[in-house]
């Protein structure tokens, strides 16, 4: 197979970066890499597709100057606290007369385990089974060719509402792009940054967004769970903004040069000065003022990943590994291990080469995954793939040979 170039689309609420690619089987090459200030973008969903599609089009300009490569259709993220999953559950009697599972058998499972995702203005997203079982027997990786009378599946669903979706698409069409296929942001950023070794032990990605953090909790090789919290880095400025009576801009400075999670890594006289707009004059405040105001939120976020680890049902999780922008802010993994009780890794994007270390930050790891996802489209096609089907690459072993 030759290679082709594959492009992402990640539209952030602060920024957003599009990324070119040349691909081939087991090689992803990075040509360039553009970003612009995000617009019309808030939550992680496009609000107003007029903004986001002027924001699209100078990142994907950029990417083009730097790559060489004309780009004309994107793989794009879909970001936003509207995006869930739901465990379902399919089982239909293997139709071939020698009582052999066929391909037909596995897609009508398929789309049985699909049935009544649209409706309420949602639509199917992802279907990633986790397994399939002949008559109650043993988990199997592929039941093509098995013999048995009923074929059950387990799978975890993910949808969207329609009204996102059809704004993001609508925002990349405006910037003159076809979209060659959408995919929940989380999902991305975990195909990204998850080693191979990470994903048969149990794992959960936590991808800290500026207004968004996403987990996604892995099992046995496949997602078991996808939840998106309303809350992320924007939301720690605000409360320093606050707190410390200065605006948006010098909180977020503040927090990315002095700021940690951690009080006790701030124990001690160090003092941070603030200036500019909206501060009465330069004045010093302890920087454990500044991780006094941080950690609670940190504390909030790090107990919400908790629970949605608790709702996945899917047991202790071996390790979480955390990407996005503020996976950066100093003292968050060691706030989230003692919260959660688990081993804690910041992760970059990793699996590249060429340009990769245009690429080498927490913040670019959904833009990393939906380059590797989109390196799988061909396959995809030559497996009668559906965007509905949605199989994840690596973090779905089980549709490996079927689609």
């Amino acid at each position: 197979m030759s290679p082709r170039h594959v492009v992402g689309l990640d539209l952030g609420s602060q920024t957003v970066r599009c990324a070119v690619a040349e691909a081939a089987p087991g090689r992803i090459r990075v040509l360039g890499v553009g970003e612009a200030p995000s617009a019309g973008v808030a939550r992680g969903m496009v609000v107003d597709p007029a903004s986001a599609s002027e924001a699209i089009a100078a990142a994907v300009a950029a990417a083009e100057r730097v790559s060489g490569v004309e780009i004309d259709q994107v793989v794009v993220g879909l970001g936003g606290a509207h995006l869930r999953s739901e465990a379902r559950r399919a089982t239909v009697r293997v139709l071939a007369r020698d009582g052999r599972v066929g391909p037909g058998d596995v897609r009508r499972a398929l789309d049985q385990a699909r049935t009544g995702a649209a409706g309420d203005g949602r639509e199917s997203l992802h279907l990633i089974p986790h397994a399939y079982t002949l008559d109650g027997g043993a988990p199997l990786p592929d039941p093509v060719g098995q013999a048995g009378e009923r074929l059950d599946l387990a799978a975890t669903l993910v949808t969207a509402a329609v009204p996102a979706t059809t704004a993001l698409v609508d925002a990349v069409h405006a910037a003159g792009l076809a979209v060659e296929d959408v995919v929940a942001g989380g999902l991305a950023a975990a195909e990204g940054v998850l080693r191979d070794v990470e994903l048969e032990r149990g794992v959960a990605v936590v991808d800290c967004g500026a207004a968004t953090t996403t987990v996604v909790v892995l099992a046995g090789g496949a997602v078991v769970h996808l939840a998106v919290l309303p809350v992320g880095g924007q939301h720690v400025s605000q409360d320093l903004a606050v707190g410390l009576r200065c605006d948006r801009d010098q909180a977020e400075s503040l927090k990315c040069r002095h700021g940690t999670a951690d009080t006790l890594a701030a124990a001690g006289n160090e003092l941070v000065t603030l200036t500019g707009p909206g501060v009465l004059g330069p004045h010093e405040v302890p920087r454990r003022q500044l991780s006094e105001i941080i950690e609670p939120r940190v504390r909030e976020i790090a107990r919400l990943v908790g629970a949605e680890l608790e709702r996945s049902a899917s047991g202790a999780v071996a390790r979480l590994v955390l990407s996005g922008g503020g996976s950066c802010l100093s003292g968050l993994p060691m706030v989230v291990h003692r919260l959660l009780e688990a081993p804690v890794r910041v992760a970059v994007p990793e699996g590249l080469a060429g340009l990769e270390a245009q690429l080498g930050h927490p913040g670019h790891a959904a833009l990393a995954g939906l380059l590797h996802w989109g390196s799988r489209q061909d396959q995809r096609r030559e497996r009668q793939n559906r965007r509905s089907t949605g199989s994840a690459g690596r973090l779905n072993r089980w549709l490996h040979d079927l689609f």
